[in-house]
């Protein structure tokens, strides 16, 4: 991402010039403010990325207690919360005030740097900084895109979605049918949606339907209707899905749990655009767009023989793969505030963010669920939280064993650490997503490349195999 904007707060020059000199070696535009109304003024003209407030320093414009000086250095910080949750603050606190600064992370501050610290702190700091930054900026550009447009939205940044999104955009306005595969929860509805709104039936019903759900007999009678008397109970002609949504769009979920006899029926349907009503011999013409979905592989449905093969090549016109989310992790964190954003106001809970650590869990985890397992836990941690941040106590048990050893553990509430083995197994799924870049997997770890190569070090020496006996020392010539 671009250089951050930084505002630098603090009454002490000498601090302030040290810091504005480290940060500009590290590519940042510094704004120094001597006392919170400047800063205040300064976030009113312009963005600023990343603010730094000093708490040890006389924040109120005179000298005074600590805790004078500690109040100004929070009420600044909760009004750029209150004014601008999207800016990212870091506390700068003395070595002996950790209790302060835990306070401040739990009114809204991303962390805290303790002085005295050196450049190695700073530019850790800032790494993790950039992430978060880069975060807020999509969520807001996300916001914006809700509030601009009505209707399913694919949310995410990540290069697999940007590609998703191109070629929905070329597949939408043309009547074709559009194959969705995707896992269980990646969102292959959503997605048929979009297809829907942005097509020249937008204007007309859409309806996705189970095609495993139902036996046979049923599933024809619910696609295709009957006629009077067609069987036992049918005292009169009913239309089914494909008339009664003739001119809209109809998703088959889950085509390849179609029965065998239904999928004949159905290649009918897209090849003469007619079906005929069960008990009928009348051909009935309709107009319905189809798409279908799977979560499996039909090429191997068609060699064991249960599904159709001119079907498949029927359905499979134009496919769309939809991405598993450990597949684009770094769309985690919209989907994690976009959620919570949606639950907290349905259920009407003062739930504005997640701790740190909690995000460092929901990125190392797998999400075999994908985006609806996410969701689920979303809405069960905003309906167990009881006040403004979801904690890990608030997760579902089955994260227990996997809760990483986070440099933000301090800051949060539950648990002890897990054990050495968690955070090897830790460390070595972030070390794989990544393809082996220490850089961004120390971004993700939220520590700096020295400490992620120590720590691979000492995972290196305990996995090594221990000698069997002592060695014997060289004898003398």
């Amino acid at each position: 991402m671009s250089d951050l904007d930084v505002l630098l707060v603090d009454d002490s020059p000498e601090a302030v010039l040290a810091l504005a000199h480290t940060l500009g070696q590290e590519g940042c535009a510094v704004t120094p403010c001597a006392e919170p109304e400047a800063a205040i003024a300064v976030l009113q003209r312009r963005a600023v990325d990343l603010v730094l407030v000093g708490l040890g320093g006389a924040m109120h414009g005179a000298s005074g207690p600590d805790r004078a000086e500690h109040d100004a250095g929070m009420r600044l910080l909760r009004t750029i919360k209150d004014r601008w949750p999207w800016v990212v603050v870091v506390m700068l606190t003395a070595a002996d005030s950790v209790e302060q600064a835990v306070e401040a992370i739990r009114q809204g501050a991303f962390d805290y740097l303790p002085t005295p610290f050196g450049p190695d702190q700073v530019r850790a700091l800032l790494q993790k900084a950039r992430v978060k930054v880069l975060v807020q900026h999509e969520l807001v550009e996300l916001r914006d895109m809700v509030r601009n447009h009505v209707g399913p939205q694919l949310i995410g940044k990540s290069p697999q979605i940007q590609e998703l999104r191109e070629l929905i955009a070329h597949v939408a306005p043309l009547d074709c049918t559009v194959l969705l595969r995707g896992e269980t929860g990646t969102g292959k509805e959503l997605v048929a949606k979009i297809i829907h709104q942005n097509s020249p039936r937008a204007d007309q019903k859409f309806l996705a339907v189970n095609s495993g759900a139902l036996s046979e007999e049923l599933m024809a009678n619910e696609l295709f209707g009957h006629e009077r008397e067609a069987f036992t109970g049918a005292r009169g002609l009913k239309k089914g899905i494909f008339e009664a949504l003739d001119g809209g769009v109809l998703l088959l979920d889950e085509i390849g749990d179609m029965p065998y006899a239904n999928q004949i029926q159905l290649l009918r349907v897209l090849q003469e655009k007619t079906i005929i009503r069960v008990g009928g011999t009348e051909e009935v013409p309709v107009d319905v767009r189809v798409l279908a979905a799977t979560n499996r592989g039909l090429k191997d449905a068609v060699a064991r023989g249960t599904f159709r093969e001119d079907l498949f090549f029927r359905l499979n016109v134009f496919t769309l793969r939809i991405p598993a989310l450990r597949d684009r992790t770094d769309d985690i964190p919209l989907f994690c505030h976009h959620f919570l954003a949606q639950y907290a106001q349905q259920y009407k809970k003062p739930v504005e963010r997640f701790s740190d650590e909690v995000m460092d869990i929901f990125m190392a985890y797998e999400f075999p669920g994908n985006v609806r397992e996410l969701k689920n836990v979303i809405e069960r941690c905003v309906i167990l939280a009881d006040g403004q941040v979801v904690r890990r106590a608030h997760l579902p048990r089955r994260f227990a064993g996997r809760l990483p050893a986070s440099p933000h553990a301090a800051h949060d509430t539950g648990p002890m650490p897990t054990l050495a083995e968690v955070e090897a197994d830790y460390l070595r799924q972030v070390l794989r997503r990544v393809n082996g870049n220490k850089t961004r997997a120390a971004e993700i770890l939220g520590i700096d490349r020295v400490s992620l190569w120590r720590k691979l070090k000492r995972l290196e020496a305990d996995a090594a195999p221990a000698p069997t006996s002592a060695p014997t020392p060289p004898q003398g010539s």
